[in-house]
This record gives structure tokens, C-alpha cells and sequence, in this order.
């Protein structure tokens, strides 16, 4: 397995505790884990990642960029419904769940359109 896997399975992982920690603060895992102590740890995997790919741009394939939206956007959902309660005010309720959704959904349509285009025809 490339380490350039294993870091961004961490990422996942690490961004995946900073929401939990968010939507549940009282847990334990979130007295030991604090948020500024997972954002630290994310700052220097992803300074880690981009240190392995010596500057270099790579362009997310379509089908990651749709998993890691519908996963944040599903985890979002997931932990509201557990019964959490975000301390920076995502929720349903807010207008600013609506913008990203919409965001998101044409940010997703323009990807779909430029990929279509990209490639060319077949005859």
C-alpha cells in the first residue's frame, strides 16, 4: 500500500474525529482528543501529503471528489441524527445547510459537464 494512501485514509479518519467531536463534545474521545489537537494532527498530514507530492497538483478523479461529498454530506446527517448537536451551528434548520447542499450540487453538475467534455468523442 502507498503511503500516499495510508495518509489520506488518516485524513479521512481525523476529519471524520473533528466532526464527531463537534456533534458530541461531552464524549470521552473528545476530552482526550481535543479539536485543536485533531486540527494540528490534520495540518501536518496534509503538510505531510503534499511534502510527498513534491508540489505537485493531482487532480481528484471524479468518483472521489462524489464519495468525499456524499460522505461528509451523509456524515453531517448521520450525527445529527444520532442525537448530536454541532457547536459551530450546522444543521438542518440553518440556511447554511441549504446553501452548501445547493453549492455542492452544482459544483458536482460542473465536474459532471467538464468531464463529458473532456473526453472525446467516440464514434
Amino acid at each position: 500500500m502507498k503511503l500516499s494512501t495510508i495518509l489520506n485514509f488518516f485524513i479521512l479518519v481525523f476529519f471524520t474525529l473533528l466532526f464527531v467531536n463537534d456533534f458530541f463534545p461531552d464524549t470521552t474521545i473528545a476530552s482526550i482528543l481535543t479539536k485543536k489537537i485533531i486540527l494540528l494532527i490534520l495540518v501536518v498530514l496534509v503538510i505531510i501529503q503534499l511534502a510527498l507530492d513534491k508540489g505537485q497538483y493531482k487532480k481528484m478523479s471524479k468518483k472521489a471528489y462524489v464519495g468525499l461529498t456524499l460522505y461528509t454530506v451523509g456524515l453531517w446527517i448521520v450525527l445529527t441524527l444520532l442525537g448530536g448537536q454541532s457547536q459551530i451551528g450546522l444543521s438542518f434548520t440553518s440556511p447554511l445547510f441549504y446553501i452548501i447542499i445547493v453549492l455542492l450540487g452544482l459544483d458536482l453538475l460542473r465536474i459532471s459537464r467538464q468531464s463529458k467534455r473532456d473526453q472525446p468523442e467516440k464514434k
